[in-house]
């Protein structure tokens, strides 16, 4: 017989508090895109070449930045983020989420400070490296916090806020940016950098009035406190239902304990976790082989070189138009789900990054191969936007274990940063008039990146929509391919999933002003659909 399930269809305004909240902790990711598009911008900004540039008559606009300052400003940062990362697996699960982004404001306050008072290119290199840490701390602590806070049906599209929050704070860069190059002296590039001190003051002060996450409290063996952090993240009243929940993730947690004693190295490396760890490490790389860095930090320059007229401007256009793209992103990972975005944004995608390296192939520096840049540019930013950043930030935090999620993400973004540093590193040496200069023929290489990354999320990556972070335990313990990911039949129905659509609708969803909140959903049985959980 089928099985009648209530879907709650106001599952957003019951949530809206966690949804709020997780907004203001993806903050961290909106300080990351703000300096790196705020770093782009300085590279083609009179002021700061001035201080550390060079006069150079055959460039646009009569000044240049070496290959070797644009190499070390941009791939310091992510030699900070790896140092960040390092501390994160040392720490493990004593560090709490909490801690680990007061870590990121406090580091930078001190990187800020630095950058904005010297002149010199060690004190500049000092405050990149700096930052660096802080971002290191601040990209993968407030994307756990937020994995591990929302509730299962809405925390693809919550962690998604990451990608979001990254484009709106590049977005906020770059306008800074151009309203400030005109200025002239150091006050034109001092200014962007006193605008940072904004996320991490408000972060700390926010950070006050929040518990950790549920998870951390769990592993901590203080199921009080778990049970007083739902509360205030979610607004739940029935005790009953928080007691339940809490019970339930403690389950899945004692379950992981038992079957992974103790926590080492070469534990994310054996067994079932041997798979996750690979799968977030490729989804965490994956980010940086869409080619969104390059792009990020290299945009306004890119354009400079390519006689774009008013790059400024246009980079300032493709990053509000991207933010249309983070918006659909939400429904569409609800819709779609992480596994066919992913492939289908990744494809268009390649062809957007060959398209660049084409045309500038066949006509360099023309009018219309200007217009094509801009164009193709906007449409892979928007792209990325939609389904690859909000589906890969997801994924890297959900495919890992409960037990091991602090170390395998932590040195997943310190792979990451080693793979941002060699992009950061070696793109200046395509792209500078006094190197290869390549241009936006560089996007041979994204191209082809892009190709392999579709190929990687059809053969391996499994479909993670709607399910908890303990059905996803359970899935990979019993090693279901990445293709019967989302038909197979779990044994854990979780207090999660009833509350959102799974079961039953909790007293606390229910609207007694509107009967319509919930609809009937038929579910197949399973022994009728050949599962093999039925077999």
């Amino acid at each position: 017989m089928p099985a009648p399930l209530l879907v709650p269809r106001s599952r957003l305004l019951v949530e809206k508090r966690v949804i709020i909240i997780c907004f203001f902790i993806a903050l961290g990711q909106f300080q990351y895109g703000y300096d790196s598009a705020a770093i782009a911008g300085f590279q083609s900004m009179p002021g700061f070449l001035e201080v550390f540039g060079y006069v150079d008559p055959t460039n646009p606009i009569g000044l240049n930045i070496s290959t070797d300052v644009q190499r070390l400003i941009q791939s310091l940062m992510n030699v900070g983020g790896f140092l960040s990362a390092v501390v994160m697996y040392t720490m493990g699960g004593r560090l709490s989420r909490r801690v680990g982004l007061w870590l990121g404001c406090l580091l930078a306050f001190v990187s800020i400070s630095v950058m904005i008072s010297v002149t010199s290119l060690g004190g500049l290199y000092a405050g990149r490296l700096l930052l660096g840490m802080s971002n290191g701390f601040f990209v993968p602590y407030s994307a756990t916090y937020m994995t591990e806070a929302a509730p299962s049906l809405l925390r693809g599209s919550i962690v998604g806020m990451s990608t979001f929050q990254t484009s709106l704070g590049a977005l906020f860069g770059i306008l800074v940016d151009n309203y400030t190059k005109s200025i002239g002296g150091n006050a034109s590039w001092q200014i962007p950098l006193g605008v940072m001190y904004f996320v991490p003051t408000f972060m700390a002060i926010f950070l006050i009035f929040l518990p950790d996450t549920p998870r951390y409290y769990i592993g901590k063996g203080d199921d009080e406190k778990a049970l007083w952090a739902i509360r205030k993240l979610r607004g739940i009243s029935d005790d009953a239902l928080l007691r339940a929940e809490v019970e339930d993730i403690k389950n899945a947690y004692l379950l992981e304990e038992e079957l992974h004693s103790g926590v080492h190295l070469r534990d994310m490396f054996r067994g079932p976790d041997l798979r996750r760890t690979l799968l977030c490490y490729g989804t965490t790389i994956g980010g940086t082989a869409t080619g969104v860095t390059f792009m990020a930090g290299f945009s306004v320059y890119l354009f400079v070189q390519a006689k774009v007229g008013s790059p400024f401007v246009w980079v300032m256009i493709s990053l509000a138009i991207a933010l249309t793209g983070n918006m659909l992103a939400f429904p569409a990972m609800r819709i779609l789900g992480r596994r066919e975005l992913l492939v289908w944004c990744s494809l268009v995608s390649s062809a957007m990054m060959f398209g660049m390296a084409i045309v500038y192939t066949i006509s360099p520096g023309s009018p219309g191969a200007s217009k094509a840049l801009v164009a193709l540019s906007i449409v892979f930013t928007w792209i990325y936007g939609v389904g690859q950043g909000p589906v890969m930030n997801a994924l890297s935090v959900e495919i890992p274990s409960q037990r091991l999620r602090s170390q395998t993400v932590g040195t997943a973004s310190g792979l990451n940063f080693i793979v941002g540093w060699l992009t950061a590193f070696f793109t200046p040496y395509f792209i500078n008039p006094d190197k290869l200069n390549w241009g936006p023929r560089y996007g041979y290489i994204w191209g082809a990146s892009n190709l392999v990354l579709a190929m990687y999320t059809f053969f391996f990556v499994p479909e993670t929509k709607d399910r908890s972070l303990e059905q996803l335990d359970e899935l990979f313990e019993k090693g279901v391919s990445a293709r019967k990911f989302s038909a197979f039949t779990v044994e854990r129905q979780l207090v999660d999933d009833t509350a959102g659509g799974h079961g039953p609708v909790a007293p606390h969803l229910r609207s007694d002003d509107d009967e319509s909140v919930v609809v009937q959903v038929e579910v197949e049985d399973p022994e009728k659909q050949g599962h093999p959980r039925a077999r």
